[in-house]
């Protein structure tokens, strides 16, 4: 049986941890078998960031399709199972038989095996009907002796297609199937189905379920000013579930109550308009900065920055070029949501690895195998050095500008606006409750820890 191998193991990580920032919450179980259900946004890319935070090593489904192109070393060096799947042309569903023998020879063996139930890679910020497969094999499993600990994982992005944007990865509690052996008959079609619909209700309860279209800015901007208000604590865990209660309670409310929907984006609109007046953020108005602390930070600042910026220049002229090619052709390639961050991954693959060989002959050409060699082990080093620099130096021109710019406005004008910060939260408050009192109780911060514990 294939096992998946350190290279693809690294190669996966570092593809996850160097396109997203990835938060984890949670855990799967380290030994034994898993059986792991995530949601599928994201194409390729949402297995590697599963095994990225599983902490062992996971063994994917794939679509037989796949294993016929240019992927399959990869899909073989990371142990895949090929499905064959009655919408892809070409195959025999028949051969199905052979992806549930397999799975059930990888769970009796004690691995962890990952398939994405909802049998699709969309776009919808919704769970999906859920396809059958998973509870069968968990079913399948159960009746031949093998313990399997079904874990539900729920993968949240902030702008899924945005480089370098926040992931949340959450690992739902583990349960189990053996409350529901299959009888045969009608019993295993009832087993099978009850399953199913417990695996989605376990999903959801990691998802943050909202329309990437109408509603995932509003669901950021409400996040951002109520963490400002209430000080709240930036735990990823925290943070899932918060933006699990405010996504539930703006679908909610704008169904129930329209009337009180409008009422909060206006009054939203004009905060926002009051605070883009100065150039400031929520998280601004708290800030008390004196003039020692800015001197010090100036300082220390500046010495760093003598050797960060010279790295930010390097990277910008180095791998401009690719860069934007790589944004270009990722564009060209697919208009699809839920492909394009894999198309970026791809694109970027092959370009820099072009970008890369080309600079590394011309390094040979002009100062023999020495230089070659050290240009193949200095370019990658650049790249991640100069990424981190980059990063770390706009944030500190974000904080220098955001300083400055506090500065214009008084104290009395700076209280007014947290004042009116204040009272959004509140208003926020009170409709979390009215959705309560009406029996729309959205999902709790102790739902979400629970689950990922």
């Amino acid at each position: 049986m294939s096992r998946p191998n350190a290279l693809v193991r690294v190669l996966a990580r570092l593809t996850a941890s160097t396109f997203y920032r990835v938060d984890c919450v949670g855990q799967p179980p380290r030994t034994g078998a898993v059986l792991l259900l995530p949601n599928h946004p994201n194409a390729l890319l949402d297995p590697a960031l599963v095994w990225a935070c599983a902490g062992r090593d996971v063994r994917f489904l794939a679509k037989s399709t796949l294993f016929a192109g240019p992927l399959r070393p990869l899909l073989a060096g990371a142990g895949a199972i090929p499905v064959y799947r009655r919408v892809d042309p070409g195959t025999d569903p028949a051969r199905n038989s052979e992806a549930f023998a397999a799975v059930a020879a990888a769970l009796a063996d004690g691995d962890a095996i990952c398939l994405f139930p909802e049998g699709i890679s969309h776009s919808s910020g919704r769970l999906e009907t859920l396809r059958t497969g998973a509870a069968r094999m968990a079913l399948a499993a159960e009746q031949h002796g093998t313990s399997v600990a079904i874990v539900p994982v729920g993968l949240n992005f902030n702008r899924k297609t945005a480089f370098r944007s926040r992931v949340t990865v959450a690992f739902g509690r583990p349960f189990s199937a053996r409350d529901l052996p299959p009888a045969g008959g009608d019993d295993d079609a009832r087993a099978v189905r009850a399953l199913t619909d417990r695996i989605a209700e376990h999903m959801r309860r990691l998802l943050i379920e909202a329309d990437p279209d109408a509603d995932a800015a509003l669901l950021d901007r409400v996040d951002h000013l109520y963490s400002a208000a209430r000080g709240r604590a930036a735990e990823p865990a925290d943070r899932l579930a918060r933006r699990q209660t405010i996504a539930a309670g703006i679908e909610r409310l704008r169904g129930a109550a329209p009337d009180k929907y409008d009422d909060l984006l206006l009054r939203l609109r004009r905060y926002d308009n009051r605070l883009r007046r100065f150039g400031l953020r929520d998280r601004h108005l708290d800030w008390q900065v004196s003039s020692r602390d800015a001197a010090i930070f100036a300082a220390r600042e500046l010495a760093f920055a003598v050797v960060l910026l010279p790295l930010c220049a390097a990277g910008l002229i180095v791998f401009f070029v690719p860069y934007h090619l790589t944004g270009w052709a990722a564009r060209l390639s697919t208009r699809e949501r839920d492909q394009l961050a894999t198309a970026q991954v791809i694109a970027g693959t092959v370009i820099y690895g072009l970008w890369l060989a080309g600079l590394c002959a011309a390094a040979w050409r002009l100062g023999g195998r020495t230089g070659g060699l050290a240009m193949l082990i200095l370019l990658p080093v650049l790249a991640l050095a100069s990424l981190v620099a980059l990063e770390r130096e706009a944030a500190v021109l974000d904080t220098v500008r955001s300083w400055l710019l506090l500065r214009r406005p008084g104290p009395d004008t700076r209280e007014r606006l947290r004042r009116r910060r204040s009272e959004l939260a509140d208003v926020l408050d009170q409709v979390h409750q009215w959705l309560q009192a009406e029996g729309r109780q959205a999902p709790s911060a102790n739902s979400v820890r629970e689950a990922g514990s």
